[in-house]
């Protein structure tokens, strides 16, 4: 009980960190696309994860230097709430373009440093991290669903309630266990080493193309769900709730999980379920089904990214933990939602949200044929 007093915090910290990205993930294509066509839309969604390629790098270094990793992601937090409230201010194309920047410069580490705390805390003391990342899941699906009923009358409410929930953001990860960067004079962390390694690559690899395909659903998705099947945003809501619900009991299975079936097992059911993920959305038009492969594969996408986190903190050198978790961000996620967003707009204008949809399925089928390749080499088989 003692234990759990101290991690409380840790748990708000998760559900806060991961609210604040559905804010983002969730609603601003919404907001965007109220004033811009698709194309424009993706160029605008893209600005952001491009930054996000290089800032996440970082705010890694600087949280594997830090005395408190804790204090660098409660500053991060406190720079998005600034911006992103001040994206709502404006909506022509430069204004957007800077705000974004902006916002994605401190949002890009959420994912990577509010992981890798919560990760070598759990580890340094025994205790389960998976029913504190659920709490993450839990917000990030809820808070859709429950702000959509609102939003589809006034999109501004978000940016205030971004702003009340930073501050609590804030408050939590100050509260938090204290997690100390590893970096010294004698121990520089360092991201070139990383690229070192295979097996680190490939799981990289896999989050790009996962990433890639999710973005695309998020950006465009919502879009094809009230246009092209004329349904309200509060279907939008409940299906990334339902999406997200997946993950509940992978986080609960989390240590035996991966003790017992282990990173390979794990990457193979994943990149099998996201290829049939997509291939569902792309032909399936009744709600319920859809709501369905939501709930069915949903988890699918963060096992990949998770992989990733587990293999780095087993592997990877103390002082540069938080560096490869950001690489991983950046890399994984910030290259290919750049991608999504460019790419997306416009393979959504020349060929439609169908066929878009297909080559998101064959890319993930490609994948899946680069994993059974991977495991007949030493050096990128995994046999843990």
């Amino acid at each position: 009980m003692k234990n759990f007093k101290k991690t409380l915090p840790l748990y708000g910290a998760n559900a806060l960190v991961y609210g604040l990205n559905a804010l983002y993930y969730c609603f601003i294509q919404i907001y965007i696309s109220n004033y811009h066509p698709d194309d424009i839309t993706g160029i605008l969604l893209a600005i952001g994860p491009f930054v996000s390629i290089f800032a996440p790098i970082l705010w890694g270094l600087l949280a594997d230097r830090a005395r408190s990793k804790n204090l660098v992601l409660a500053a991060s937090v406190a720079g998005s709430a600034i911006f992103y409230y001040l994206l709502g201010i404006g909506h022509s194309f430069w204004y957007l373009a800077i705000m974004l920047t902006l916002v994605m410069f401190f949002m890009s580490p959420f994912g990577g440093l509010i992981d890798i705390i919560t990760l070598e805390y759990t580890t340094e003391n025994d205790t389960p991290y998976g029913p504190i990342r659920i709490c993450g899941t839990f917000m990030f699906g809820l808070l859709p669903m429950l702000l959509t009923g609102f939003t589809e009358n006034n999109i501004s409410l978000i940016f205030y309630v971004y702003l009340v929930m930073a501050a609590l953001a804030i408050i939590t990860i100050m509260l938090s266990p204290r997690v100390e960067g590893h970096g010294s004079h004698d121990k520089r962390p360092s991201v070139i080493p990383l690229f070192r390694d295979k097996k680190l690559m490939l799981i990289f690899l896999f989050v790009g193309v996962a990433q890639f395909t999710w973005a695309y659903y998020l950006n465009y998705f919502p879009n094809h769900l009230t246009g092209d099947l004329g349904l309200s945003q509060q279907v939008w809501g409940i299906n990334v709730f339902v999406t997200v619900l997946g993950e509940i009991p992978f986080f609960l299975m989390f240590n035996r999980l991966f003790k017992r079936i282990g990173i390979r097992s794990l990457l193979l059911i994943s990149l099998v379920l996201v290829t049939l993920r997509y291939a569902g959305l792309a032909f399936l038009t009744n709600v319920p089904l859809l709501l369905l492969v939501g709930l069915v594969t949903g988890f699918a996408v963060t096992v990949f990214t998770y992989c990733g986190s587990v293999y780095i903190t087993e592997h990877v050198a103390p002082e540069s933990k938080a560096s490869a978790n950001s690489l991983m961000y950046a890399l994984g996620n910030g290259i290919p939602k750049v991608l999504a967003g460019v790419l997306g707009g416009r393979m959504t204008m020349s060929f439609g949200y169908t066929v878009s949809m297909v080559i998101c399925t064959l890319l993930c089928a490609m994948t899946l044929v680069v994993f059974f390749i991977s495991q007949k080499s030493k050096a990128t088989s995994f046999d843990l």
